[in-house]
């Protein structure tokens, strides 16, 4: 009884380890987040999407992995990176890594970096802040970045959700 019920764990626990739809860098078809409209916070988004473009513009070509790279966005927005951020930017920083693994890494870095800027302009700032929709920005604007396509710095939608979340944080 004992040698079956580990058996069947053993299995389950394996094929759920190979599941391609958690395991980073291996489906990268599928988008990393499509977030409904109705759901997307504006201030959320648009702050993350105009601190990707000034941060990436320039640096995005039709061979970067911006799948990985948001994936690693997302991880660190979901406490899946278990690793302190300085011990992953001196691995990072090192080299040798496969493209993928480094837009990963780049991604998780980039996506700490803004949750502690966030923070700088206000303890309390990230709290108003929705993590999907901040990791939606970040993968919309890497993918206009690949494709050439940006929004405008003075387009509607960006400058409103940045000035909202302005006045909450620099109260």
């Amino acid at each position: 009884m004992l040698k079956s019920l580990s058996l069947i764990s053993l299995i389950t626990l394996l094929s759920a380890c190979s599941m391609s739809s958690y395991v980073p860098f291996m489906n990268d078809k599928k988008a990393v987040i499509d977030l409904d409209k109705t759901q997307i916070d504006q201030k959320s988004y648009a702050t993350a999407y105009e601190a990707t473009l000034a941060t990436y513009k320039g640096r995005v070509n039709q061979d970067y992995d911006v799948h990985s790279f948001s994936s690693g966005a997302n991880d660190w927005y979901l406490n899946r990176i278990l690793l302190p951020i300085d011990k992953i930017k001196e691995n990072l920083y090192q080299g040798g890594h496969d493209s993928n693994i480094h837009a990963y890494y780049s991604g998780v870095v980039f996506a700490s970096a803004l949750q502690s800027n966030f923070n700088k302009l206000n303890p309390n700032c990230w709290s108003y802040l929705d993590a999907p929709s901040v990791t939606q920005g970040i993968y919309d604007a890497m993918k206009d970045l690949q494709k050439g396509k940006q929004r405008a710095e003075d387009d509607p939608y960006i400058v409103q959700g940045s000035e909202q979340l302005l006045k909450r944080c620099a109260q």
